[in-house]
C-alpha cells in the first residue's frame, strides 16, 4: 500500500525541526538527488582506496594492472532501470457508481483525507480492476505484479466490500478474511495503511482489522478474542500456533474465524522449499478448519518461466494451485498491464529527426508534465529505458548501461556520445521533478552499480620479459597447458612479487604446484609450503649474513656470524624452474624458494614476528577484501550524502546493506564501527595538531587535546553518551570519567605510534600527516662536550648528522613503545581497564579481551641465557626490545648514508663495536633529559625515552617511506578532521548494527525503528522511553529485512554478494527508490565466487532476471507427518506451558519424565480419533502429490500410525533438553565440587567458580521459555526444532552454540542455531563464530553422560562405527552395519574402510575472543576435512530409492539414483593438513567437553580453558545426521571407467548447471564425490539448505530436466549455444575468445568451474577434458537432448524389464508386458508371485498397490475354471487385495487399463 498507491502524495509546506537546525520541505519533486554524481563519487572513491595498499616492483606487471584498472574493468558503467507506468482503470467512485462496489467504499477509498479535506478518490490499475472483479465474483486468483503496483490494494478493496455487505446480513463479528505474510514487517507496514482508509479510532471504524503476529499485548490479544477483527493480519507461524496452540485465546481466535471467506497469501514467490511446502499444507489445515469453500488469493513479484506470457502463466497457475490445494484457472492470473505515458502515435522511428535540435536546445527547465511528455528525448528514454514491446504488449524493457544508452542516443541523434551521456543524465534528474497533478514524477528511475573485488594477479613462472600476466584465475595459459598460471602476492613495504607454492615431489621429480595463501602446513614449522620468489637479477644473496633478520643469526667462537641451526631449514634455496613448475638445471627461471611461512622480504628486509597471516604481511591486487570494501563504500556514501549532497531530508541519508549469510552481517558490523572509531581517533589527533600553537603538542597536552577536538568536553548528554555509560552523572564523579577516558585517548595516541600494526589502514605518522620531534635534539647534537669521549664515527660526525642518528634511535625505541610515560605505565593502565570497563561505552573504552600494552625497555644485545627457565617464562618480548647490530636500526648504523657518506669511520661500526656507539647515542641523550635508564630483570640495562621530551607535530604531508605512499587515506583523515571542527558534525552517529534472526527480537524492533526514523518512530519511543531515540544510518542485514520494512526515503541500497536470484534483488534493490525517488544500489562482487562473477559479467540477468516460480515439494515425509501431529496436538486440547520445565516432572532429574496429569491428558484415544478424522480429510487435499512415484512411503495405513505413535514421538521430542539440561546440571555440580576442594589451587578454583556461573546461566536458558518466539526453548518453537510440529523456516534440529554474555553487562547470554551440515564446520571444534561485535571461539562441546562420578570411572564417550562400501560410498551403521555387500550397489564389503569414534555433537560452547576489528576481512574458517555417507530409508524390507536411466539415442549415459528422505552423515574426519591422514577426529575431554590440543593440534588450545578435571583425552569423529532427498549421479557402465578429471569435472559442471538453472547460491547445494575424493565412482548432490528448494526431486521425476541443466553447464564452460533449432554437438562446439582472439579459459576459471570453496580440486578440474579426448563435453552435450526413465523401487528400469521379462511363463504375458512397456503404463514390480493365503499364482504383482493382476489364457473359459477364479477373487479381495483380470483377447485390454487408470497410469 505505501508502495502500492498509484499516487504518490507531495509533502506540503512543513516545516521541521530537527536537532538544531531547521529544513523546509518543498514538494518532494524538488528534492533530487543527483544519483549520477552520488555514482561517480564512490566510484571514484572506491578505486582510489582498493588501489591504495598495492605497490608493485615489477614493471610488466605494474604496466599490465594499471592498464586494467584504467579500463574500468572493476567498475563498469551503471545500468539504468526506468520504472514504466501502469495502465490506469478507473476509479473507486466509478466501481461503486457501477454497482461492483458498495457505495461505503467510494468515501473510505480516498487520498489525501484529514481532519479539513475528504480527499480524492483513488485511482485504480487495470490489474487492480480486473483482480476486484474476480475476487467480488468469488473467484481465487493471482496477481503477478512488478513492485509499485499497488498488489496488496488488489485484495483489501474486495475484502472491505465483502465485509460490508456481509455485516449487514448478519451483525454477528467474526474474522471473514485472514492475510499471511512472509515476514512481520510487511504485516506492520500494511497494519499502517489500512488505518490510512479505515481510520486510526479502531472505535469507528466501518470494517475492522486486527494484527496478531507475536508482537502484540495481552490486552489486544484478549480484545481480538473478544471482538473478532473482520480482517486478520498475521505471518504464518502465528496462524500455525494459532491452529496449534490451545489457550484461550488462540483457541476463540481460531473459533471466531469459523466460514472464513478470503485467505491471502502475500508475496507468493518467496514460498520455496521447505517454508512453502509448510505453508501450503498449513492452508489445506486452514481450509479443513474453517472453511472448504475460500477465496484464495496470491500477490507475487512477476514470475517468469520461458515461453509464451499464456506458458508463464500456466506455470504460475500450477504453483499457486499446488499452495492453496484448489485449482487456479490459467484465465485468474494476472499480470501488469503497463501503458506510455509519451504520445502513442510517436515511436522510435518518427523522432530522431527531433533528436538533435532538442539535444542541443539544452535540457528544459520551465515545461510542465504533458509538455515534457511531448519532448523527443522523453519518448526515446520511455521507448529505450523504459518499454519493450512482446506480442504487441508494452513490456518492462531490459536495462542498459549509462555508456550503452549514450551510445544509442548518439546513434539516434547523429551527435557525440560524451554530450549525449551529459545530457542524458540531466534530462532523466529534471523529468524525475516534473510532476502531474496526482505528483507523480515523469520518470522514475534507479542505477544499478555492480563493483568487482580486485581479487588476484596470475602470472607464469617465466622471466619478467617473457611472463603471462593476467588477473582472470585459471589453471594455465590459454593454449598451452605447459605453462602454469601461479597467483602472485606483493610484499607491502617494497611491492617485490612472491608466489605461494607446494614443495612436492611428482612424475617428473620435484615441482613447484600452485598453492592458495591461506592453506597451510599442519605444523607452524613445515617447509612443504613456502614461496617463489622470482630473481633474475640477484637481490638476494644467500651467504651474506646481513640479509637475514637479527634473531635468525649468532655470532660463532671465530668471530663469524651464520644462521642458526633452528633456521636453517627456512633459509631461501636457490632453484631454476619450468613453467610448469618442474624444477630443472639448465634453463628455466632463476628463483629463490622460500620455505614455510613468510618472514622477511628478499628485498628490502622488511621483517615479521613469528605469529600472524602470511595473507596480512603480503597484499594480493587490491589490499582490501569484501570487508573492507563494505566498509569503505558504506561510508563514502555516507559522507557523500553529509558532505556534498544538499538535497535530502536528513533522515533519508543512510545505507541499507545486505548480506546472505548473518554471521557476515555480524562481522560486516563490527568491522565498520571498529574502522570508524580508528579514523575518529586518529583525525581527532591531527585536528588537535592542526589547532595547537605552533601545531606542536606535548605529552601533557595530547590526551586533552584529542578528548577536545572529538567534542567530549561539550557540555552535552547526546555526547557524553557516545563514550559514558552514565551520562547523567555530575560533579565529581563525571570528572573522573573523563578524566579516565582522556588516558584512554592518551594511551592510544602513544600506541598508534608502534610500528605497522594496521595492515589495512596505515596511521597518521606513516601518512606524513604527523610527525614526532624531540625537544634540544639539535642542542644536543650540536654540544661536543657530550660526544668528545664517543667512539670514532660519532666524534667526527656532524651536528646534523647526528641529530638524525638520534631520530633514527629515538624512532626505533618510539616504535617499539620504549617510551616513559604515564599512559603507559603499567600499574596505571591495569587501574584504568578497571575504571574503564565501570563507567566508559565500547568502543571508547577498553573491552574485556583488550590488553593494554606497558612500555618496554630498549636493550642493545640480547639476554647471555636468554634460554634459562625464568627468562623463558617472563616471555621475554614482552619486556624488552632488542636493538642489537643485527636488528633494522643496526643495519642502518652500518650504513654509510645514514652517516650523511662523507664520513668514513662508518665502516669501524662492527657487531663489537655497535655496542659502545649506541650507548655513547644513549649517554648524551640521558644528561639532557631526553631517555631513562633502569636494570632490568634480565641482566641488561634497560632504555626508555622520555614521554614529555616528545613533540607531535603537523607533518608535511609526505608518506615516511615509500610503502607508506597512500593518498586515500591521507585525504580520508583530513576531510574527517575538518568535519570534527564542525559542531553539527554528524559523525557520533555513524554506527552500524547487525539486522539477523540471531539478534534477539525486541533489539531487531529498536534497530529497525533507529532506521526508519520517522516522526512516528521518535514520537512511540519518547512516550515509551522517556529519552529520544537515537538515529541508525547503517544496517547490515542478513535477507530478514528483504521484504520488509517499508522505508520510504531510503536512496542506497548496498549488498555485499550477489543475491541467489534475482527475485532476491528485486526484493532488496526494492527497498531504495520505495517513493519513487532517483536511487543507488551497489553491489559488490567478490573476485573468487563464480555466482557473483558470473552475474558481475552479465549484471542484466540479475537486474531484470527471471523470478522463477518456487519449487514445492509436499511429499515430504517429515513434512506430512508434522503437521499430522501437529493436528494431534490440537485435537488433545491440552495447552503446554511457556517453557519445556513445565512439561516435566523436575522432581525427578534422572529421567525428567512427563508430568503425570499431562500423561493422562495426551494419551486420550478420543484426541487419537479426531485427528485422524481430520488428518485423512487434509490428506485428502494432497492425494495428487501423495502418488508411489513421489512418496513411496506413503501406505493407506501409515496415517493411523502416525497418531498410534505421536504420543511416544512428542515424549522423545524432548530428549534433547533433557540432554542439554543434564549436561549442564553436570557441569554445575563438577564445579561445584571442584570450587569446595581444599587440595585445588585458588586458579582452578576461581576457573571453576566462573565455569559455575556460566553452567548456570546455561540451565537458567534452558529453564526460560517466556519469551515467547525469541527462546529456542519457548515449547512449540523447540518442538518445532526437534521436527515434531511444522518448522518453517527455522532449522530443524539445529546445532546449538551457547554465547555467554560480555562484562559491563553488554549483550545477553544466548544460544545460536545453525542448520547441523553448516553447523559441523561452522561449530567446528577452535571455529570463530561473529556475534553482535565480538568473535567467541568454540572451546568444548555440551555433553550428556550416564553414570554418577564418570571421573572415577574413567569416562568414556559411547561412539559408532560406520563402514563405508569402498565402490559407492554407502554408509553401513547402525541396523546395516555387519553386511557382508553393500545394500546399494551388492560390492563385498571386505576391507571395508571402518570410521570408528563418530560422536555425534548437538551443542557446543563459546568463549569471547576478541572485538571484531577492521583487519577481518572475511570470517576465519577453519580447515576441516568433511566426508558425508548415505544410507537409503528402509519400509517393509524395501530400500526407499528410485533409479532411473538417462539416455539419449545413441544410448544411455548416467544412472540417477533418488532417494526421497535418505540417512545423510556428515562426519568431520579432522584437520585438513594433519600429520597423520590414518587418524582422524579430534581429541576431547570426555567430561568436561573441552577440546584439547589447539587449533591445527598445534598444541596451544588450552591455556587459561584448561579442563578442571585431569580424565585423558578420548578421540572422537564429529558427526551429524539428518534426512534428505538426495541425488546420486553415477557414469552408466557403457560409458566405460571415467577419468578422474573427467568425473570431477562432470561434479562442478551439473552443479553450476543446477545452480543457475535453479537459482540456487553457491552453499545451498552440495556435490561430493563418491566413495571420496581419491575414487570417484560417483557423484552426490544433497540440498544443505532446511528442506530445500525441491530442485533434486525435479530433476529425479521431470524426463528431461537434465536437458537445461546440461545446456546452462555448457555454456558456463564458455562454449557459445547453438543458433536456433540446432543441437550441441562435441565436433561443433565453438568457445567464447578474448579480445585478441584467444580461447578465453583453458581448464577452468574463477568466471566457470573454480571456486574459493572448491580449490583442492583445481589440479582436477578441465573443462576441455584433454586427457580423456573431451568425453566430457560428449557427454554434456548428449544429455541437452536426454530423457530419463524412471525405474522402480530399487531397480534400473533395464535390470527390471529384464526380470519380468524371463519371469514371463506364457506368450499371452510376455505380449501383456510389452503392451504395458509400448504405452507407458507402470510396471509391475513382480512377475509369478505366490499368494500363499490363498494358495493362488498372480502372473503380476503391484507391492504399493497390493495389486494382483491375473492374465487368463484359454483354459480359464471352462465353467470349472471360472468357478475357482470367482472364488480366488474374493478371498484376494477380503484380504485388502485389488484384483485385476485381463482376457486373452487382446483387443479388450485398452478398455480395461482405462478404466483402471487410477492403478496403471494414464500411458502415453
Amino acid at each position: 500500500m505505501a508502495e502500492t498507491t498509484p499516487v504518490s502524495v507531495g509533502y506540503s509546506q512543513v516545516t521541521r525541526k530537527r536537532e538544531g537546525y531547521v529544513r523546509v520541505w518543498k514538494n518532494h519533486r524538488g528534492v533530487v538527488l543527483n544519483v549520477f554524481e552520488f555514482r561517480q563519487t564512490l566510484v571514484n572513491e572506491y578505486a582510489e582506496f582498493t588501489r591504495s595498499f598495492t605497490r608493485i616492483k615489477a614493471d610488466d606487471i605494474r604496466t599490465f594492472v594499471d592498464a586494467q584498472y584504467a579500463s574500468q574493468k572493476y567498475w563498469p558503467e551503471p545500468l539504468i532501470q526506468v520504472n514504466p507506468n501502469f495502465q490506469p482503470g478507473g476509479t473507486v467512485e466509478a466501481l461503486c457508481d457501477a454497482g461492483q462496489l458498495s457505495p461505503a467504499c467510494a468515501d473510505i477509498f480516498r487520498f489525501g483525507k484529514s481532519a479539513s479535506s475528504a480527499g480524492q478518490t483513488l485511482p485504480l490499475y487495470r490489474h487492480q480492476v480486473e483482480a476486484i472483479s474476480l475476487a467480488s465474483a468469488g473467484e481465487s486468483y493471482v496477481l503477478t505484479t512488478g513492485t509499485g503496483s499497488g498488489k496488496s490494494l488488489s485484495y483489501f478493496i474486495p475484502i472491505i466490500d465483502h465485509c460490508l455487505k456481509a455485516r449487514k446480513a448478519d451483525k454477528s463479528p467474526r474474522t471473514r478474511a485472514i492475510v499471511v505474510y512472509p515476514m512481520n514487517a510487511l504485516a506492520n507496514s500494511q497494519l499502517e495503511e489500512l488505518k490510512k482508509f479505515l481510520g486510526a479510532d479502531p472505535g469507528t471504524r466501518p470494517v475492522t482489522f486486527g494484527r496478531f503476529t507475536g508482537q502484540e499485548s495481552t490486552e489486544e490479544r484478549e480484545a481480538m478474542k473478544a471482538n473478532p477483527p473482520d480482517i486478520l493480519l498475521t505471518n504464518f507461524m502465528m496462524l500455525e500456533l494459532l491452529l496449534t496452540r490451545q489457550n484461550a485465546i488462540d483457541q476463540q481466535v481460531i473459533a471466531n474465524a469459523k466460514g472464513l471467506k478470503f485467505l491471502v497469501l502475500d508475496e507468493l514467490h518467496t514460498y520455496r522449499g521447505r517454508q512453502g511446502a509448510d505453508v501450503a499444507l498449513l492452508v489445506r489445515r486452514v481450509r479443513e478448519a474453517l472453511a472448504d469453500q475460500l477465496v484464495c488469493i496470491g500477490t507475487s513479484a512477476t514470475m517468469a518461466t520461458d515461453g509464451t506470457e499464456v506458458e508463464r502463466n500456466a506455470k504460475v497457475a500450477e504453483v499457486a494451485s499446488r499452495l492453496f490445494g484448489t485449482k487456479i484457472p490459467v484465465t485468474n492470473i494476472i499480470t501488469e498491464t503497463l501503458k506510455r505515458t509519451t504520445p502513442e502515435t510517436e515511436t522510435l522511428e518518427t523522432i530522431p529527426p527531433r533528436l538533435a535540435a532538442a539535444i542541443q536546445a539544452g535540457v528544459p527547465q520551465a515545461l510542465d508534465f504533458p509538455a515534457m511528455a511531448q519532448h523527443p528525448v522523453s519518448i526515446w528514454v520511455e521507448l529505450t529505458l523504459g518499454l519493450t514491446y512482446e506480442s504487441g504488449k508494452p513490456r518492462r524493457a531490459k536495462p542498459k548501461t549509462l555508456d550503452l544508452a549514450a551510445g544509442l542516443l548518439a546513434q539516434a541523434s547523429g551527435l557525440e556520445k560524451a554530450q549525449c551521456s551529459d545530457y542524458l543524465q540531466r534530462f532523466l534528474l529534471r523529468a524525475y521533478s516534473v510532476a502531474d497533478s496526482s505528483g507523480k514524477s515523469l520518470f522514475a528511475f534507479k542505477l544499478h552499480q555492480f563493483i568487482s573485488g580486485g581479487g588476484k594477479v596470475f602470472s607464469t613462472l617465466e622471466a619478467p620479459s617473457q611472463r603471462t600476466v593476467t588477473l582472470d584465475g585459471q589453471q594455465f595459459v590459454s593454449g598451452d597447458r605447459s605453462r602454469n598460471l601461479y597467483n602472485v602476492h606483493f610484499c607491502r613495504d617494497c611491492g617485490q612479487e612472491y608466489i605461494p607454492v607446494w614443495d612436492q615431489e611428482a612424475v617428473d621429480g620435484r615441482t613447484f604446484s600452485v598453492r592458495s595463501i591461506e592453506e597451510r602446513e599442519h605444523e607452524d614449522d613445515g617447509v612443504k609450503a613456502g614461496y617463489l620468489m622470482p630473481d633474475v637479477s640477484g637481490i638476494w644473496d644467500e651467504a651474506d649474513p646481513e640479509g637475514y633478520p637479527e634473531t635468525w643469526v649468532e655470532e660463532r667462537a671465530d668471530g663469524e656470524w651464520r644462521v642458526k641451526p633452528a633456521q636453517k631449514k627456512f633459509v631461501p634455496q636457490a632453484v631454476k624452474v619450468r613453467s610448469d613448475g618442474v624444477v630443472t638445471h639448465d634453463g628455466g627461471l632463476s628463483a629463490w624458494f622460500i620455505p614455510g611461512s613468510f618472514r622477511f622480504c628478499l628485498s628490502c628486509g622488511v621483517t615479521h614476528t613469528s605469529n600472524g597471516k602470511d595473507s596480512l604481511r603480503l597484499t594480493s591486487l587490491s589490499g582490501e577484501g569484501r570487508s573492507s570494501a563494505t566498509t569503505m563504500l558504506t561510508l563514502a556514501s555516507l559522507r557523500y550524502l553529509y558532505e556534498q549532497d544538499q538535497e535530502l531530508s536528513p533522515e533519508a541519508k543512510k545505507v541499507l546493506g545486505f548480506s546472505d549469510n548473518r554471521q557476515d552481517a555480524a562481522l560486516q558490523a563490527g568491522h565498520f564501527n571498529d574502522f570508524l572509531q580508528v579514523l575518529l581517533t586518529r583525525a581527532a589527533l591531527f585536528s588537535a595538531l592542526e589547532g595547537a600553537p605552533q601545531q606542536t603538542l606535548s605529552e601533557k597536552d595530547i590526551a586533552n587535546a584529542v578528548f577536545e577536538a572529538l567534542g567530549f568536553h561539550r557540555d552535552d548528554y547526546s555526547v557524553r553518551a557516545e563514550y559514558m555509560q552514565q551520562p547523567d552523572v555530575k560533579g565529581n564523579s563525571r570528572r573522573q570519567v573523563q578524566d579516565a577516558m582522556r588516558s584512554i585517548l592518551g594511551y592510544r595516541a602513544f600506541y598508534d605510534l608502534r610500528r605497522g600494526w594496521r595492515f589495512n589502514n596505515p596511521n597518521l605518522e606513516q601518512l606524513g600527516l604527523m610527525q614526532i620531534q624531540y625537544q634540544d635534539i639539535d642542542g644536543l647534537a650540536a654540544d661536543e662536550q657530550e660526544w668528545s669521549e664517543a667512539p670514532q664515527v660519532l666524534r667526527a660526525a656532524k651536528p646534523a648528522e647526528r641529530a638524525h642518528v638520534l631520530r633514527l634511535l629515538f624512532g626505533f625505541m618510539r616504535e617499539g613503545l620504549c617510551v616513559a610515560s604515564r599512559y603507559l605505565d603499567r600499574t596505571e593502565l591495569d587501574q584504568l581497564r578497571t575504571v574503564s570497563f565501570a563507567n566508559l561505552c565500547e568502543p571508547w573504552g577498553f573491552t574485556e579481551d583488550e590488553r593494554p600494552v606497558p612500555a618496554k625497555w630498549f636493550v642493545t644485545s640480547r639476554p647471555k641465557d636468554e634460554n634459562n627457565a625464568r627468562i623463558k617464562r617472563q616471555k621475554l618480548e614482552e619486556y624488552l626490545v632488542i636493538g642489537s647490530s643485527r636488528s633494522r636500526l643496526g643495519k642502518e648504523l652500518k650504513k654509510g648514508s645514514t652517516w650523511g657518506g662523507g664520513n668514513p669511520f662508518y665502516k669501524e661500526i662492527k657487531d663489537a663495536t655497535y655496542g659502545d656507539v649506541v650507548s655513547a647515542l644513549l649517554n648524551a641523550a640521558e644528561s639532557y633529559g631526553l631517555v631513562r635508564k633502569e636494570e632490568t630483570d634480565f641482566g641488561l640495562t634497560g632504555w626508555q625515552l622520555n614521554g614529555s621530551a616528545m613533540l607531535w607535530h603537523v607533518g608535511n604531508g609526505s608518506a615516511t617511506s615509500q610503502a607508506h605512499e597512500n593518498a586515500f587515506f591521507r585525504n580520508l583523515y583530513r576531510n574527517i578532521a575538518k568535519l570534527l571542527c564542525e559542531p553539527a558534525h554528524r559523525l557520533f552517529d555513524f554506527e552500524a548494527r547487525e539486522h539477523t534472526a540471531q539478534v534477539e527480537q525486541d533489539d531487531r524492533m529498536e534497530r529497525e525503528a533507529r532506521f526508519r526514523f520517522t516522526d512516528k518512530d521518535r514520537d512511540e519511543w519518547r512516550d515509551k522511553h522517556g529519552h529520544d531515540l537515537e538515529w541508525l544510518p547503517v544496517l547490515f542485514c542478513s535477507p530478514t529485512m528483504e521484504l520488509g520494512v517499508d522505508i520510504s526515503s531510503l536512496n542506497t541500497v548496498y549488498m555485499r554478494n550477489v543475491p541467489p536470484t534475482p527475485a532476491n534483488y528485486a526484493q532488496r534493490s526494492g527497498r531504495a527508490g520505495r517513493a519513487g525517488q532517483p536511487a543507488l544500489v551497489i553491489t559488490y562482487c567478490a573476485s573468487q565466487s563464480p555466482h557473483d562473477q558470473y552475474y558481475f559479467r552479465d549484471p542484466v540477468r540479475m537486474v531484470h532476471g527471471q523470478v522463477n516460480a518456487p519449487t514445492l515439494d509436499l511429499a515430504n515425509r517429515e513434512l506430512v507427518q508434522s503437521h499430522l501431529q501437529a493436528i494431534w496436538l490440537a485435537e488433545t486440547g491440552k495447552k503446554l506451558g511457556n517453557s519445556i520445565r513445565d512439561l516435566l516432572d523436575m522432581e525427578k532429574p534422572q529421567d525428567l519424565p512427563l508430568t503425570t496429569d499431562l500423561s493422562d491428558e495426551l494419551s486420550k484415544p478420543a484426541a487419537q480419533r479426531k485427528a485422524h478424522e481430520r488428518g485423512l480429510a487434509v490428506l485428502g487435499m494432497l492425494k495428487e502429490e501423495l502418488t508411489p512415484e513421489r512418496a513411496p512411503w506413503f501406505t493407506p495405513t501409515w496415517p493411523e500410525s502416525v497418531f498410534q505413535r505421536a504420543f511416544k514421538e512428542f515424549d522423545s521430542a524432548l530428549n534433547r533438553w533433557r540432554d542439554l539440561y543434564q549436561a549442564t546440571a553436570q557441569a554445575i555440580e563438577l564445579n561445584y565440587k571442584k570450587e569446595n576442594n581444599p587440595a585445588a589451587s585458588e586458579r582452578e578454583r576461581r576457573e571453576a567458580q566462573q565455569r559455575h556461573n556460566e553452567a548456570r546461566k546455561q540451565r537458567d536458558l534452558l529453564l526460560a521459555g517466556d519469551s515467547a518466539f525469541n527462546s529456542d526453548f519457548y515449547t512449540y518453537r523447540y518442538l518445532a526444532s526437534q521436527g515434531f510440529l511444522p518448522g518453517y523456516n527455522f532449522p530443524r534440529l539445529p546445532l546449538m552454540a551457547y554465547i555467554p554474555a560480555r562484562r559491563g553487562n553488554i549483550g545477553r547470554e544466548s544460544f545460536l542455531s545453525r542448520p547441523r551440515f553448516l553447523a559441523l564446520s561452522e561449530f567446528g571444534p577452535y571455529s570463530l563464530i561473529y556475534h553482535e561485535g565480538s568473535q567467541y571461539r568454540v572451546t568444548k562441546a555440551l555433553l550428556t553422560i550416564g553414570g554418577q562420578d564418570q571421573v572415577a570411572d574413567g569416562a568414556k564417550l559411547p561412539t559408532e562405527v560406520a563402514r563405508l562400501c569402498p565402490m559407492c560410498g554407502y554408509g553401513h551403521f547402525r541396523t546395516q552395519r555387519d553386511a557382508d555387500r553393500c545394500v546399494s550397489c551388492g560390492a563385498s564389503l571386505d576391507g571395508a574402510e571402518e570410521v570408528k569414534n563418530l560422536y555425534r555433537i548437538e551443542n557446543v560452547s563459546t568463549k569471547r575472543a576478541e572485538r571484531i576489528t577492521a583487519n577481518e576481512e572475511e570470517r576465519t574458517r577453519q580447515g576441516y576435512e568433511m566426508q558425508t555417507t548415505l544410507q537409503f530409508a528402509q519400509a517393509d524390507g524395501k530400500l526407499q530409492m528410485v533409479t532411473s536411466i538417462v539416455s539419449d539415442e545413441q544410448g544411455p549415459l548416467l544412472e540417477l539414483q533418488y532417494g526421497p528422505t535418505a540417512t545423510i552423515w556428515r562426519m568431520n574426519y579432522g584437520w585438513k593438513r594433519r600429520k597423520d591422514k590414518k587418524v582422524l577426529g579430534f581429541m576431547i575431554n570426555p567430561v568436561t567437553g573441552h577440546w584439547v590440543g589447539g587449533e591445527n593440534e598445534a598444541g596451544d588450545g588450552e591455556g587459561e580453558e584448561a579442563p578442571p578435571d585431569k580424565t585423558p583425552p578420548q578421540r572422537i569423529v564429529p558427526f551429524v545426521e539428518d534426512r534428505r532427498n538426495i541425488l546420486v549421479v553415477m557414469p552408466h557402465h557403457r560409458l566405460g571407467v571415467l577419468e578422474e578429471t573427467t568425473m570431477t569435472t562432470l561434479q562442478y559442471a551439473l552443479k553450476r548447471g543446477i545452480e543457475a538453472v535453479y537459482q540456487l547460491e553457491e552453499s545451498e547445494l552440495v556435490a561430493e564425490p563418491l566413495p571420496g575424493r581419491s575414487n570417484r565412482q560417483s557423484i552426490l548432490f544433497f540440498e544443505a539448505a532446511e528442506g530445500g528448494a525441491g530442485v533434486l526431486t525435479r530433476i529425479a521425476t521431470e524426463p528431461q530436466a537434465l536437458r537445461t541443466v546440461a545446456a546452462e553447464a555448457l555454456s558456463i564452460m564458455h562454449f557459445h549455444k547453438p543458433v536456433e533449432s540446432a543441437t550441441w554437438k562435441k565436433p561443433e562446439l565453438t568457445q567464447e575468445q578474448d579480445e585478441h582472439g584467444q580461447t578465453l579459459c583453458e581448464a577452468g576459471c574463477y568466471r566457470c568451474l573454480l571456486s574459493y570453496y572448491n580449490q583442492p580440486d583445481h589440479p582436477l578440474i578441465d573443462r576441455q577434458d584433454k586427457k580423456a579426448g573431451g568425453q566430457l563435453l560428449d557427454i554434456l552435450c548428449r544429455l541437452t537432448e536426454s530423457t530419463s526413465v524412471r525405474g522402480s523401487q530399487g531397480r534400473a528400469p533395464e535390470q527390471h524389464s529384464a526380470e519380468l521379462e524371463r519371469m514371463s511363463a506364457s506368450s499371452l504375458e510376455k505380449a501383456w508386458l510389452a503392451h504395458v512397456e509400448e504405452h507407458g503404463y507402470l510396471k509391475p514390480d513382480r512377475a509369478q508371485h505366490t499368494l500363499t493365503a490363498v494358495g493362488v499364482n498372480a502372473d503380476f504383482f503391484y507391492d504399493d498397490y497390493s495389486l494382483a493382476v491375473f492374465i487368463d489364457g484359454p483354459h480359464h473359459d471352462t465353467d470349472s475354471q471360472k468357478v475357482k477364479d470367482t472364488e480366488a477373487n474374493r478371498k484376494l479381495e477380503n484380504l485388502g487385495l485389488i484384483v485385476v483380470r485381463f482376457p486373452k483377447e487382446q483387443d479388450q485390454w485398452p478398455a480395461i487399463f482405462k478404466a483402471n487408470a487410477d492403478l496403471f497410469g494414464a500411458g502415453r
